[in-house]
């Protein structure tokens, strides 16, 4: 579990916390993907196996590919199934191939009970992910924990991917945080590095290793 703070280099000791966490004004930014929910492509792959002209493991390399430009808004989804189902050679329909590609998460229930415990007792919640506009419908109407955020940056929606520093920016400014203030949480070292750097209070989140998170995060509430 890393720990990454703007300007600091190990946690404060308890008499001298930053305001950023202290009682009643906490604020987290979290990400999604491998953080409150699992996914795996894999599943998508063998999925579409059946129907596809290439072995899985070829179509899933085109398919992570070509998520890169649908993520950061330079395609949009129709386009992606096209150029996807032309590169694997898919010949079935649109409908199936996207709801291939959209059901391949798992619920993180651990950190869903830390969401709801802050979440009662009040802090603010807000999300920051790289993703698409096929996912976010789905994991949204599936997974109610997404009901207890209030603001979310969607890079396919503000065509910008973490780690680049401008998301940050542009996520500050939306989402009117004070970065001293807020705790964001991110698998990714890259992404809670330029975390770091955008003045926020980053730890790094491992999917298979929540009680370190717990130990950490904790250090701050």
């Amino acid at each position: 579990m890393a720990l990454l703070m703007g300007g600091l280099t190990s946690p404060p000791d308890s008499g001298s916390l930053p305001l950023a966490v202290s009682a009643m004004s906490h604020t987290f930014l979290f990400d999604i993907g491998n953080v409150i929910i699992a996914f795996d492509f894999g599943i998508a792959a063998r999925r579409l196996a059946p129907h596809i002209e290439i072995p899985a493991d070829e179509a899933l390399e085109e398919v992570t590919q070509l998520s890169v430009p649908l993520e950061v808004g330079e395609i949009s989804t129709d386009e992606f199934i096209e150029l996807a189902s032309d590169r694997i050679g898919f010949k079935g329909s649109p409908d199936f191939f996207r709801n291939s590609i959209a059901d391949i998460f798992e619920l993180n229930v651990p950190i869903v009970h830390f969401i709801e415990e802050q979440k009662k007792s009040g802090a603010t919640l807000h999300l920051l992910s790289n993703t698409n506009e096929i996912h976010v419908p789905f994991f949204e109407a599936n997974y109610p924990v997404f009901d207890l955020f209030e603001g979310r940056v969607y890079s396919h929606e503000t065509k910008l991917m973490k780690p680049d520093p401008a998301i940050f920016e542009h996520t500050i400014a939306k989402l009117k945080l004070e970065p001293e203030k807020t705790i964001y949480i991110d698998d990714k070292l890259e992404n809670c590095e330029a975390g770091k750097e955008a003045g926020l209070i980053s730890i790094q989140y491992d999917l298979d290793d929540h009680e370190s998170f717990l130990a950490e995060v904790t250090k701050y509430l």
